[in-house]
């Protein structure tokens, strides 16, 4: 009897146990679903800075931001489809352009980010002794990888500059192959795939790549700066919120850790 009776006061002890447990988890769940949030769309260069700017925005905010980062072709084919989210980031302005004429979105507002530019990347140490000469794209001396136009901010500008300087064509038919986007070409370096490629300076800063990869800077010629802005889309639900983050990732903790990833507000001054 004894025995019985302690079963039926640990079965009813474990049950309210149980409970509180459930309603403390529900309470938890119930005060993160009351934060605001946001959704970020970035592009692969420029996600590394703002993803450290979202952390701190997270703590000073007691908001969740949700960042969903891709190349540009991507990202604006989910904004388009989904019909959600509130911040687009790409690598260059470019790709406002093709939201606006990929989708029925826009923007409402928008700051500037930075500029960086355009360089060729090598393998560390330069083993193939690339330097810098555009005509070399053209050579089968070097393997040579360069971003799709059609998928990437980075692409664009590319081929910009290549068709500016009536190169592009010719050098398409010398390439290995087409990247995605910059990650892709990192990759590239990495795995021995591309002896040189042109990426956004600032990539040299992502997850450790500058001990396995040398910058050989465009000369004053060819020299090529990028701008970065963040957009507010016509699809954000939070656009108070959104907006302290533009003014956030602008103030001067934000410049600092644009900074550090290569984006620099100025352009470089060549003499």
């Amino acid at each position: 009897m004894l025995k019985a009776n302690l079963l039926v006061f640990l079965f009813v002890i474990s049950v309210v146990f149980s409970a509180c447990i459930n309603d403390f988890s529900k309470k938890n769940t119930a005060k993160e679903q009351g934060k605001e949030e946001l959704i970020i769309y970035c592009e692969n260069a420029v996600a590394p800075p703002i993803y450290e700017l979202i952390k701190s925005f997270e703590k000073t905010y007691n908001c969740k931001i949700t960042i969903q980062n891709d190349c540009a072709q991507n990202l604006i084919g989910l904004i388009n489809y989904s019909h959600k989210g509130d911040i687009f980031i790409p690598s260059s302005s470019h790709s406002f352009n093709v939201l606006r004429q990929k989708t029925t979105e826009h923007l409402t507002d928008s700051v500037f980010l930075g500029y960086t530019s355009l360089v060729f990347m090598v393998k560390k140490g330069n083993p193939k002794n690339f330097t810098g000469d555009f005509s070399l794209l053209t050579s089968d001396e070097f393997a040579v990888i360069i971003a799709n136009p059609e998928t990437s901010s980075l692409g664009y500008e590319t081929r910009k500059v290549l068709v500016k300087w009536n190169i592009y064509n010719d050098v398409l038919n010398n390439v290995v192959s087409l990247s995605t986007d910059s990650k892709g070409l990192i990759t590239s370096l990495k795995n021995n795939k591309a002896d040189v490629v042109i990426n956004f300076a600032s990539t040299i800063y992502i997850n450790g790549s500058r001990n396995y990869i040398d910058i050989i800077p465009f000369d004053s010629k060819h020299r090529c700066e990028i701008e970065v802005y963040a957009g507010i889309l016509s699809t954000c639900k939070n656009v108070d919120l959104a907006k302290s983050f533009m003014a956030y990732v602008n103030n001067p903790e934000g410049i600092s850790v644009l900074n550090k990833y290569g984006f620099s507000k100025r352009k470089s001054l060549i003499f």
